[in-house]
């Protein structure tokens, strides 16, 4: 029950302006173009829903300001619960948002263009995008003694989305739909998203007390 006390306080406390702003903006993206006339190939609303993805992530970030991080040191729950409830209110936050962001896309694509998406697929791209905002998010908040992590969460984000999405054949994870290369793009993004969700976890955990050397 400890627990759960927590729960509204910090749903309470989370800047969600940023967030919803960042969100809308996203879902403008997918709309515009949804309300217009004009027939998209499923390539290019694969791309407009990778564009949006990236400005809700981005919004993200801001769940995890925590201004009273300081004076929460002593509490009697460990930080961490308060990172988790974080979490998990971002996670129900971004599968709201690409429920409704793919739904516009669906429903605004002319001649059928939207039947070829691969939804499984791109729904692992939003997984995986929205792991490495709350990564960065977390290890931000873990750095900062005031625990204010967006104004270094924010930029990383997009930073690591740009760099996701220009990276070579190779290693790249953002492909056309009918690339030859979908699958082992997105075995790799399974790798990104495992990676980042064990660093948020390291993040979140509470640090072992430092011995005092002996006198």
């Amino acid at each position: 029950m400890k627990r759960l006390a927590l729960v509204r306080p910090t749903l309470r406390a989370i800047r969600w302006t940023p967030l919803l702003g960042a969100m809308a903006a996203g879902l403008a993206i997918v709309t515009v173009p949804a309300v217009m006339t004009v027939t998209l190939s499923a390539d290019n609303l694969a791309v407009l829903l990778r564009l949006g993805l990236a400005c809700a992530a981005v919004g993200l970030a801001f769940l995890f300001d925590d201004p009273a991080k300081p004076t929460t040191a002593t509490a009697p729950l460990p930080a961490w619960h308060g990172v988790a409830v974080r979490t998990v209110a971002a996670a129900a936050a971004m599968t709201g948002w690409w429920a409704a962001a793919v739904a516009i896309t669906v429903a605004g694509a002319e001649e059928g263009t939207a039947d070829p998406l691969p939804l499984p697929g791109l729904g692992l791209e939003a997984a995986a995008v929205g792991a490495v905002a709350v990564a960065a998010a977390v290890v931000a908040w873990r750095l900062t003694r005031r625990g204010i992590a967006s104004p270094a969460a924010a930029p990383t984000v997009l930073v690591v989305v740009a760099v996701l999405a220009i990276a070579p054949r190779w290693a790249a994870v953002f492909v056309l739909v009918a690339s030859p290369d979908w699958t082992a793009a997105h075995q790799r993004l399974a790798v990104v998203l495992a990676v980042c969700l064990a660093t948020a976890a390291a993040a979140a955990l509470p640090r072992p007390p430092r011995r005092r050397p002996a006198p």
